[in-house]
């Protein structure tokens, strides 16, 4: 009984909401592991998935973003990948070598751009399905499933898409980014990303109380 519940409490939710709208109120960033973890089933699918991945966690896209995204928009400079934007607010966004203290790849050869090299096809679209066609929101959805199917978060609950843009704010505060800097990379306003500087506060605390941890008295 309680399973039958849970499962059709669950349907009504994917059905109301869309997963592009869908963003926790709070913010739960992924913690390290379990984006590590999230790689390396991207790695075991295919080269989409370990690319559609990498650019979830590397330039913090949100799902809308993901689906308007075409060929053309990556381009590889010598010192930066970079990912031009054109749905929603128009920018550029850096696609970032080094993702929760892991290296995947350099400017020329990450995930991304061994993707898009081994395609045959002619779309235009960088994420594609089946049909050779732009993947569509329920294609997203389906391979993000197919992706955390064994992960929870701390929380105890599964990866939502829009938790993978969370993750790239916070580790970009935790890098030392100004609020105004990320405001400009990210699309989101500076007051929306006040939460975001609140949670990177507090896990900078957390990695100070560690450190003082391990200190030899």
């Amino acid at each position: 009984m309680h399973g039958s519940f849970a499962e059709s409490s669950e349907t009504i939710a994917v059905t109301e909401t869309s997963i592009v709208k869908v963003e926790p109120k709070e913010v739960a960033d992924l913690p390290a592991s379990l984006v590590r973890s999230l790689f390396r089933n991207a790695k075991k699918m295919g080269k989409q998935e370990y690319a559609l991945v990498y650019v979830l966690f590397g330039a913090g896209l949100s799902a809308a973003e993901i689906l308007h995204l075409e060929r053309s928009h990556s381009v590889v400079e010598p010192q930066q990948h970079i990912l031009q934007i054109n749905y929603g607010v128009e920018r550029q966004v850096p696609l970032n070598q080094w993702v929760m203290g892991f290296r995947y790849g350099s400017t020329s050869t990450n995930p991304l751009t061994q993707w898009l090299k081994s395609r045959k096809d002619e779309q235009a679209a960088i994420f594609i399905n089946d049909a050779s066609n732009a993947i569509s929101e329920t294609d997203l959805q389906t391979i993000w499933q197919e992706l955390t199917t064994d992960l929870l978060t701390p929380q105890g609950q599964s990866p939502v898409i829009e938790q993978a843009r969370q993750t790239w704010c916070v580790e970009m505060l935790m890098k030392g980014m100004e609020l105004e800097d990320l405001s400009i990379l990210s699309g989101m306003g500076i007051k929306q990303l006040q939460k975001y500087a609140q949670r990177a506060r507090n896990k900078a605390a957390l990695e100070a109380a560690a450190k003082l941890d391990q200190k030899k008295s």
